[in-house]
C-alpha cells in the first residue's frame, strides 16, 4: 500500500509517495487545473492509497474539488495535529519536499480516514460576510473618532459613503446565501429554524459552515469541532488550573452560535433551564453561556441528523 503526502502552497504542490516497503516516488506540479490533472493520473498509478494533505485557507479547495470529482478520497488534515507529530520526531528541515513526506509519514503511522466531500461555495460567503462585519466596524469607529475630532467634512463623507458600499454589499451576499441555501438545503433551514433561539441568517450561517454535518459521527465531535469541549489542566497535587473551552475548533461556528445562544437563553425552555441550573450551582455566567452554546449544538446536530424538528421533549425514533 502507498500513503501520500501532498503539501499544497499558492503556486505549487509537492507530493511524496511512501510505500510499505519504504520505496519513495515524487512529484511536483503547479497548484492549478493541468496540474490537478497530472497528480491525479499520477495517484491512478497507485490505487488504494492513503492520500493525506493538510488544510490550508483557501488553496486547498480546488485540488479537493477535484479529488472528489475524480473519486479519489483524500484526508483531510488539522494542520496543528501535524504540526505536534513532526515536532515529536525533531525535525530539522522545512521545505515543501520535507512537508510532503512528513505527511506520507503521518499517513502510514496514523491512517487517517477519508474527510466526506464538502462544498466550499456557502462557506465562502459565510466568510466573506465576517469579513465585511469586520471591516464595517473598524469604519464606523474611525468615523465616531472623526466626528469627535472636528474633521474635515470630505473625511466625515467619504467614510459615511464607505460604510454605506458595504453594508450594500454585505446585504447583498446575505442575500445571496440565503437563496442558495433555500434552494440546496431547504429542509435543514426548516429544522434549524424550528429551534428556538435561530432565526433564518444564523442557520444560512451554520449550515455553510457545518458544509455537511454527517461527516460528524456524533454529537460529541461536533462539539470538539467548534472548540467547545473543555480542557483541564492538572498536574500532581498542587496545579489545578481553571477549565477553559478548548478553543482548537472552528472560530466561526463559536462566533455564529453567540447570539443564537442569548437569544435561547431567553426564548428556548430547554437552553434556559439548563443556564438556569448551571448558575444555581455556582458557574459564572459567561462558563454557563459557553456551556449553552454546547448544548444548542448538540441540539442541532440531533435535530439535522434524526431529521426531526426541535422538541422540548426527546423524539422517539
Amino acid at each position: 500500500m502507498w500513503f501520500i503526502g501532498i503539501d499544497v502552497s499558492k503556486a505549487a504542490l509537492d507530493a511524496a509517495s511512501l510505500s510499505d516497503d519504504g520505496e519513495i516516488r515524487r512529484i511536483h506540479v503547479a497548484n492549478s487545473d493541468s496540474g490537478h490533472a497530472q497528480l491525479i493520473e499520477w495517484l491512478r498509478e497507485a490505487p488504494g492509497s492513503c492520500i493525506a494533505m493538510e488544510a490550508t485557507a483557501t488553496y486547498h479547495r480546488a485540488l479537493v474539488a477535484a479529488f472528489a470529482k475524480a473519486a479519489l478520497p483524500v484526508s483531510l488534515l488539522n494542520p496543528a495535529q501535524v504540526s505536534h507529530f513532526v515536532k515529536s520526531q525533531q525535525r530539522r528541515n522545512k521545505t515543501d519536499r520535507a512537508d510532503a513526506m512528513w505527511l506520507a509519514v503521518y499517513a502510514r503511522e496514523r491512517h487517517p480516514a477519508p474527510t466526506a466531500p464538502v462544498c466550499f461555495r456557502h462557506q465562502s460567503m459565510s466568510r466573506e460576510i465576517y469579513a465585511l462585519d469586520k471591516d464595517l466596524t473598524r469604519l464606523k469607529n474611525r468615523l465616531d473618532a472623526a466626528q469627535a475630532g472636528e474633521a474635515h467634512p470630505d473625511v466625515i463623507a467619504s467614510l459615511q459613503r464607505r460604510i454605506q458600499l458595504l453594508q450594500q454589499e454585505k446585504q447583498a451576499l446575505e442575500e445571496q446565501l440565503e437563496r442558495d441555501v433555500r434552494t440546496d438545503h431547504p429542509d435543514e433551514l426548516a429544522l434549524l429554524t424550528s429551534i428556538p433561539g435561530i432565526a433564518t441568517r444564523s442557520a444560512c450561517l451554520l449550515l455553510a459552515e457545518f458544509q455537511n454535518v454527517r461527516r460528524f459521527s456524533s454529537a460529541r465531535k461536533l462539539v470538539a469541532f467548534a472548540g467547545l469541549t473543555p480542557a483541564h489542566f492538572e498536574s500532581g497535587a498542587t496545579v489545578h488550573r481553571y477549565t477553559r473551552i478548548s478553543r482548537m475548533g472552528s472560530s466561526a461556528i463559536r462566533r455564529i452560535l453567540y447570539m443564537p445562544c442569548l437569544s435561547a437563553i431567553q426564548h428556548n425552555d430547554v437552553i434556559r433551564s439548563f443556564f438556569s441550573r448551571l448558575v444555581e450551582r455556582g458557574k459564572p455566567r459567561k462558563a454557563a453561556v459557553v456551556a449553552c452554546m454546547a448544548k444548542l449544538l448538540r441540539i442541532i446536530y440531533g435535530v439535522l441528523i434524526h431529521r426531526h424538528p426541535f422538541s422540548p421533549q426527546p423524539v422517539t425514533p
